[in-house]
């Protein structure tokens, strides 16, 4: 078991998980700290920090560093350090786009017009704050993970300092920017003397890099807005503190997204070898075991937050917030789509223009079809129609990646193991349920028969997908 976890994603996604949990805590302290409507606006500004980086194409070129590390090492550091200059000066052109603008953008966020500037600023940094991180992955240090774990839980111990001693979002929110801009330099620094990634580079591979990461940054555009247009139409449409229900019912268990994220970073390069020398069957034993990991621990989540959903509410943000219930039970389907990697392929074999087809295609019918419930039905309906159009490019890459790595629908999917976790985790919710009416409220229902759960289902999942059997993978 531990030579396992020192080997392949295991230790990126364990170095992330750290810093994820700080993060998980912060929504749980302010419900407690400040009002709905402080709580809401908290989430309207970091759902448009995300969404700058996405806006001026920021993020493409720091993720393109899992292919340009596969180059030949003479053209390799020329490629990396080219990632890094695209990188800055985006991040650069989107500040002195957006300040200009900051009147019209507030007058268009529910967010107080004091705190456009702010969000500005980090939402243009983000990416570069990133740009270490990704290459030491990249590069196979895990120093990246460790320091983005280290960074992650110093921000939310000062976020959750700020919220007990001050209760003052302004103050978080300030606290964040510096905090940024400390970042950025420090990255700079570490990025030259661990990577040696620096600004040397030529026009010729500031041109191949930014030609292979506009398709991807720009479909990384679309599909944002197909992943977050219920959060933005919303943003708009429900006051804040309706909002704060909803994007809190939008539960975001981070260790679930990082193991995906930390899959990914590991499936690519060994997807990219495999195409390169033609070893088909390399790369279906890679990407099928790549959906049996991530299954693993997504099937029986969620399972666990559809039956538990109440009492998870309950624990996480009081009773206060209730209403978030049936969002949580909703959105908790949205983890099947992290349990397939759709693009891993066309990104490994440098495709990347299949995928602005396909959200130039999806994007307008996401908008349209969400715009169109937002008008005419609740905030509940808006949340499904749009889960079921981001299945649309899921189920259209997984055709395209076997197409072109000439497999079949049982070389690319770990059908026994799917089986097995889901057949498991539907027992146990039965039996869960059953239960409920042995104890005195739905938290100490969920304290025991979660852990239970967790525990039942991690020792017979494990012990039986062992099994000769199962052994699909």
């Amino acid at each position: 078991m531990i030579h396992k976890l020192k080997n392949g994603h295991w230790p990126v996604f364990l170095l992330s998980s750290f810093s994820s949990i700080g993060n998980l805590f912060l929504p749980l302290v302010l419900v407690r700290l400040m009002t709905p409507d402080d709580v809401g606006i908290y989430k309207i500004f970091f759902l448009h920090v995300a969404a700058i980086p996405f806006i001026f194409l920021i993020g493409g070129p720091m993720h393109s560093v899992f292919y340009w590390v596969g180059k030949e090492e003479k053209d390799q550091l020329a490629y990396l350090n080219a990632t890094f200059v695209i990188t800055l000066s985006l991040s650069v052109l989107a500040f002195l786009v957006g300040y200009p603008l900051k009147e019209f953008v507030a007058s268009h966020l529910d967010i107080p017009h004091q705190y456009v500037a702010l969000l500005l600023l980090t939402g243009s940094l983000f990416s570069v704050n990133g740009h270490f991180t990704e290459t030491s992955i990249a590069l196979g240090k895990n120093i990246g993970s460790v320091f983005d774990t280290v960074s992650e839980i110093l921000k939310a111990i000062g976020f959750i300092y700020i919220a007990w001693a001050y209760k003052n979002l302004s103050y978080i929110l300030y606290f964040f920017a510096a905090f940024m801009g400390v970042k950025i330099f420090l990255i700079m620094y570490l990025n030259k003397t661990i990577n040696n990634v620096g600004f040397k580079t030529d026009k010729e591979h500031i041109k191949k890099v930014f030609m292979y990461s506009l398709p991807m940054s720009i479909s990384g555009l679309l599909g944002f807005f197909v992943d977050k247009v219920d959060m933005l139409l919303l943003s708009s449409y429900l006051d804040a503190s309706s909002f704060a229900y909803y994007s809190l019912g939008c539960l975001v268990i981070p260790p679930l997204y990082l193991l995906e994220m930390s899959v990914q970073k590991v499936l690519i390069p060994s997807l990219s070898k495999a195409y390169t020398t033609q070893k088909w069957s390399d790369g279906s034993l890679a990407y099928r075991k790549a959906i049996k990991d991530i299954s693993f621990l997504i099937i029986p989540s969620i399972f666990g937050l559809v039956t538990f959903a109440a009492a998870i509410v309950e624990i996480l943000y009081t009773d206060q917030y209730l209403e978030s219930i049936p969002f949580l039970q909703i959105f908790a389907f949205s983890y099947l789509l992290l349990m397939l990697p759709h693009d891993s392929v066309v990104r490994a074999t440098g495709k990347t223009a299949w995928i602005l087809k396909l959200y130039f295609i999806v994007t307008p019918i996401s908008l349209i079809a969400a715009f169109f419930a937002a008008n005419h039905f609740s905030a509940r309906i808006v949340l499904i129609v749009t889960l079921i159009i981001k299945f649309i490019p899921k189920f259209y890459g997984l055709k395209i990646s076997k197409e072109l790595m000439h497999w079949n629908w049982n070389e690319m999917f770990p059908f026994k193991h799917l089986q097995l976790f889901t057949s498991i985790s539907v027992v146990l919710s039965i039996i869960s349920f059953l239960t409920r009416g042995l104890f005195v409220s739905d938290v100490h229902w969920f304290l025991i028969s979660g852990s239970l759960f967790a525990l039942i289902y991690l020792v017979l999942a494990n012990k039986l997908g062992s099994k000769g059997k199962y052994l699909d993978v």
